[in-house]
């Protein structure tokens, strides 16, 4: 009897051995499946406290798989260090994560990749925008930190699409410089540089302004330190207020002619005669002055501490390019420093790249834009067209592309590099030049450069996705 009843025993236990089996591997709390589950969301608890909101884990077993667009290399680094002590210490035997498998890809560049250093009143610094790395950022905080005379505040996050060159000594050179205002900040947009602020020394200023001018290509750098400068022209109320110390009568005369011949509105005169050892500067005030005029607000100033002119304010780009001419022409031996934003009439929301490529030609069309008969500069009406080819442009986005297709002759050639000048001045990405041939013009009795110029095809414009997006 005894031992039939281990004969059942021992069939029942073989009966319900699948079912322990089962439940083992699916149902107990120490089963694969619940631990797997645990060991998921776990990880990406961890990933969410950690702020790292660009990756995802999925566990295959103890292995966890690490997925997402990440900023950079180091970001990478860190994801998996974190996702594998999310519990515990790991391996197998200890039932955490035994693995961490990285299926990442890189995150879209940034495009305008802007990063700044903002002097607070009390001393500190606020550092925001995009840095290439954590060890960037480490490192920029650092040096705000060994600077400051106040708390430094951290606002900068990782992305990729840093320019190429020394990014982190500039940016390092850029808290540096503001250090020493009393307030300001120091903005780094791609590859230009801008420190603008207030320090009342004529020492530091002239410091700064040639420190910033002169950092190292391929960055561009702009001073626009404010301080007492000997004479400035400024829009304010829909009137052009004239004010400082001018070198004679005469002069004062010629700049209230210029300032009220461009200008529409009231001209304001609070100029004062006065001895300066600063000579030569009023040529380059006059032509300013034709240009600061078509300003919706700003200031133009000469401050001989830092050596020229300064332009702060908003304006179209075409206004902003012509000014940037005539500057060149007429500043003398004096720099100018052109500081201030671009003015778009539409808004800048991205459009298609066939609504883009549409537009840009549109505006390319020989009906709109003009070029002088001396060459290939812009005629000057021509302001209205090239301001509709910058915001076309703009609205292409940073995915695009442009291809600048011109004629193989002098004229063509040197009209294509004018325009790809113009868009790379007014913060639309330079186009690629390609030229083609028209094949010969036949000589003809009478034919002058205009008419052979009219069978030559126009300049036209081709929009392409960026390659490897």
């Amino acid at each position: 009897m005894i031992r039939l009843l281990d004969y059942l025993l021992g069939l029942v236990s073989l009966l319900a051995l699948p079912f322990i089996l089962w439940w083992g591997l699916y149902q107990s709390p120490q089963s694969a499946a619940a631990l797997e589950a645990r060991l998921e969301t776990a990880a990406n608890t961890a990933l969410q406290r950690a702020g790292i909101d660009w990756a995802r884990a999925e566990m295959n077993g103890q292995k966890a798989i690490l997925t997402g667009a990440a900023p950079s290399p180091d970001a990478v680094e860190e994801a998996a260090r974190i996702v594998l002590r999310s519990s515990g210490p790991g391996g197998i035997l200890l039932g955490g994560v035994a693995q961490v498998e990285t299926r990442v890809k890189p995150a879209e560049p940034v495009r305008p990749y802007v990063w700044s250093a903002t002097r607070t009143e009390a001393g500190g610094f606020i550092l925001t925008g995009h840095v290439p790395s954590k060890a960037v950022r480490e490192t920029l905080m650092l040096e705000a930190q060994a600077l400051a005379r106040g708390p430094v505040e951290d606002r900068m996050v990782t992305a990729p699409g840093a320019p190429g060159g020394n990014w982190q000594g500039v940016a390092r050179f850029a808290i540096t410089q503001a250090a020493e205002l009393s307030a300001g900040s120091a903005v780094l947009s791609d590859l230009n540089l801008t420190v603008k602020g207030e320090a009342p020394d004529d020492a530091v200023r002239a410091r700064l302004t040639a420190a910033v001018s002169g950092v190292a290509a391929p960055f561009r750098g702009a001073a626009l330190i404010r301080g007492n400068p000997l004479w400035s022209a400024t829009i304010r109320d829909s009137a052009l207020i004239l004010s400082g110390a001018v070198p004679s009568e005469a002069e004062r005369r010629s700049l209230m002619a210029a300032a009220r011949q461009a200008f529409e509105g009231d001209v304001m005169d609070e100029m004062t005669v006065a001895g300066s050892p600063s000579e030569g500067w009023t040529a380059g005030a006059r032509a300013g002055l034709v240009h600061l005029a078509g300003f919706s607000s700003g200031t133009m100033t000469f401050d001989p501490a830092i050596n020229g002119f300064t332009f702060e304010g908003s304006a179209s780009p075409s206004t902003l390019f012509f000014l940037n001419e005539d500057m060149a022409r007429s500043a003398g031996r004096w720099r100018y420093v052109i500081a201030a934003e671009r003015v778009y009439v539409g808004g800048m929301g991205a459009s298609s790249r066939e609504a883009c490529e549409t537009a840009l030609n549109e505006a390319l069309a020989a009906d709109r834009l003009k070029f002088s008969r001396a060459g290939a500069g812009f005629d000057r009406s021509s302001g209205p067209a090239l301001d509709a080819l910058a915001e076309a442009a703009k609205r292409c986005g940073p995915g695009a592309d442009l291809e600048l297709v011109a004629a193989s002759d002098e004229i063509s050639e040197a009209q294509a590099a004018q325009v790809a000048e113009f868009l790379a001045r007014s913060g639309a990405p330079r186009p690629s030049i390609a030229a083609f041939s028209y094949g010969p013009v036949e000589a003809g009795e009478g034919m002058d450069t205009q008419a052979e110029r009219a069978t030559v095809p126009p300049l036209k414009i081709n929009v392409r996705e960026r390659s490897g997006r």
